[in-house]
């Protein structure tokens, strides 16, 4: 039976504002601050990469453990307490224990990370001993075909077709050994590529204590799904329903038992150990309560992941940091903040950290 995909159209009459996640007015709005520590990643998604790749910043240009912190610095001076690390793919930073550390020293209520995965089985238990509270994993397919498909994983000498897959399922049990038990699995729905899993990957929470989150297609730069966008972007209520039909009605947990502020509807299933998730950017934009702001590893601060609304930090980070001006500047992007994003992205998901 063909998978059913739907044309979204991006704008709705009223998003629902969670109580969680009031926003985007004001400074005072935000609670999360993504960080991007690099653009380079180790897998090549067809989601978010072309076929060719990206060209990679210069390395120079990355900010330094230093100016990452000193905007974390800043950011906790206007009470944003959540923090969470990505790329790229941040373990492929050398100094990422070393970032974890200085942001955990300051106290946040939240550090999390997002992972692909491919190198948690060696340096989860440091990331733990740093500080790290929480990790999120990235895995759309539990096939090892699909799994090399949509990463375009090539793997090293040696490595046999199911390595990939089976490397990111090694870094998850290593996660869970060093402490990391309630682990978050975002799974990117592409129609007529990976939405038959969906039902499959609602059946981990029943036996494991993950939320499993389901994410609809985001067109971001030029990757090479954005050709097709109609076909391959799932409507999530769509998602729902077939997991309803195989296990049963979803029900919402209280909001306060779930980890983080991000813009998942969390359900649970009946008798499960876990959750199940839906990002719904493109059925259901959550503009109306964003939350957070992103910062790329090049020092630019976005107010959306779709349209940018960017402002540079670098003179405020260079040749010292100058925190009322990192505040100031912080300040200009949440008013840059647009009531319902675009139908595209205009950066690469790689460049700005997701």
């Amino acid at each position: 039976m063909p998978s059913m995909t739907l044309a979204l159209p991006i704008l709705q009459d009223q998003p629902m504002r969670p109580a969680f996640a009031q926003g985007p007015a004001s400074l005072a709005s935000v609670r999360l601050l993504r960080l991007s520590i690099t653009d380079r990643c180790n897998l090549r998604c067809l989601y978010c990469m072309p076929e060719e790749g990206v060209p990679f910043f210069n390395r120079h240009d990355v900010l330094s453990t230093s100016d990452l912190l000193a905007v974390v610095r800043a950011a906790r001076a206007v009470g944003v307490d959540h923090f969470k690390i990505t790329g790229g793919e941040p373990t492929v930073r050398h100094d990422l224990p070393e970032i974890t550390r200085g942001i955990k020293a300051l106290k946040p209520r939240d550090l999390s990370l997002t992972t692909n995965g491919l190198l948690l089985e060696r340096q989860a238990k440091q990331l733990r001993a740093a500080g790290l509270d929480r990790l999120t994993v990235s895995l759309d397919t539990l096939d090892p075909h699909r799994f090399n498909k949509i990463t375009r994983f090539r793997g090293g000498r040696g490595d046999g077709l199911a390595d990939g897959l089976t490397k990111v399922l090694h870094g998850i049990e290593a996660a869970e050994s060093a402490g990391f038990k309630k682990l978050k699995l975002n799974m990117v729905v592409i129609g007529g590529m990976n939405d038959d899993e969906v039902v499959d990957f609602a059946r981990l929470t029943l036996d494991h204590p993950w939320t499993v989150r389901f994410i609809e297609y985001m067109p971001l730069g030029e990757a090479t799904l954005t050709d097709d966008v109609d076909h391959h972007t799932v409507d999530n209520a769509i998602l729902r329903k077939r997991i309803e039909r195989q296990w049963g009605p979803l029900t919402s947990p209280p909001r306060q038992t779930e980890a983080g502020v991000g813009p998942a509807e969390v359900f649970t299933l009946p008798g499960a150990a876990g959750r199940i998730g839906f990002i719904s950017a493109m059925s259901q934009p959550f503009c109306e309560s964003c939350n957070r702001l992103r910062l790329t590893a090049r020092g630019e601060l976005r107010s959306c992941l779709f349209d940018g609304g960017e402002v540079d930090l670098l003179p405020a980070l260079k040749p010292r940091p100058d925190e009322p001006r990192i505040i100031d500047l912080m300040r200009t992007c949440v008013s840059l903040k647009t009531e319902v994003h675009s139908s595209r992205g205009n950066r690469a998901m790689s460049q700005m950290g997701g």
